[in-house]
């Protein structure tokens, strides 16, 4: 089994490739800062997701959404929760899922009830 790197262990390797004159590290090249650095990285995630919507859409905070704060009639308090029972072999085939994707139970829940709502709304 491959030792597992620490804070120290990885310090010393970078102070190793760092001195070591056997392996000296190239010279930097296209150097951004400040605002050429800003602008650069704009047009670069353009490029990658297209439009502006796409970039906002990739860098939103995973998680739960947000509770309603505008709508006048919005709950306050906790979320509300849905209960149900499920039969075993779904419920097995869940965790895997979740093993899968490396999201939660409940985030895996609230994407099956989007998706039922986008059907049937």
């Amino acid at each position: 089994m491959a030792e597992k790197k620490t804070p120290q262990t990885n310090e010393e390797l970078a102070h190793r490739l760092a001195e070591d004159p056997a392996h000296p590290l190239p010279a930097p090249v296209d150097v951004r800062t400040g605002e050429s650095a800003a602008a650069y990285g704009r047009e670069f995630l353009l490029r990658e997701f297209g439009d502006e919507q796409a970039i906002q859409t990739a860098m939103r905070k995973p998680g739960r959404p947000r509770k309603s704060v505008s709508d006048a009639g919005a709950r306050k308090g906790a979320s509300p929760t849905v209960r149900g029972r499920v039969a075993a072999a779904d419920y097995d085939m869940l965790a895997r899922i979740e093993a899968k994707t490396g999201k939660t139970e409940s985030e895996l829940v609230r994407e099956g009830v989007a998706l039922v709502i986008a059907r049937y709304a």
